[in-house]
C-alpha cells in the first residue's frame, strides 16, 4: 500500500505556529500559501528522511541517527544548516537531560515524603495501642 503526501501532512496548528514565528507580526498568510507551506514541509521532511535512511544504510545500521541527518543535509546541498541544527540539538538534549534529572529528584522527594508519612502513621498506631 502506497502513502500519499496528503496522508503525511503535519498538523496544521503546529505549522501555523512555525510560520507565524518566522514572519513579522503584521503579516497575514493566505490559506493557499499555508497549504503550499504544509505540502513543501511534508515533501522536504520526507526527502530528508529518505536521504538520512540512505546514510544510515551506508553506515551499516537500520536506525537513523542525528549524524545520518547531518550527512543527509550535506548530501542534498544544505550543509549550511548543520551548525544551527547542531546547536539546537545540543540545547534540546540538555533540556531533556535536565527534565529527566528533575523528574528523578521529584520521584525521590515523593518517596521520601511517602516514607515519612508511613513512619508517622506507624508512630500514631503505636500511640493508640499504648506503645511508646
Amino acid at each position: 500500500m502506497s502513502t500519499t503526501i496528503d496522508e503525511l501532512d503535519f498538523p496544521k496548528a503546529v505549522l501555523m505556529r512555525m510560520i507565524k514565528a518566522g514572519l513579522p507580526e503584521n503579516i497575514a498568510i493566505q490559506k493557499e500559501a499555508r497549504n503550499s507551506v504544509t505540502k513543501a514541509a511534508t515533501v522536504f521532511v520526507s526527502y530528508l528522511a529518505a536521504a538520512a535512511n540512505d546514510c544510515a544504510r551506508e553506515g551499516g545500521h537500520k536506525t537513523i541517527m542525528s549524524n545520518d541527518v547531518f550527512k543527509a543535509l550535506e548530501a542534498v546541498g544544505l550543509a549550511d544548516f548543520i551548525p544551527q541544527l547542531t546547536t539546537e540539538l545540543e540545547a534540546h538534549s540538555q533540556l531533556m537531560k535536565e527534565k529527566k534529572e528533575q523528574a528523578a529528584k521529584n520521584k525521590a522527594a515523593d518517596k521520601e515524603a511517602e516514607a515519612a508519612e508511613d513512619g508517622e502513621e506507624h508512630a500514631e498506631d503505636g500511640e493508640e495501642r499504648g506503645e511508646d
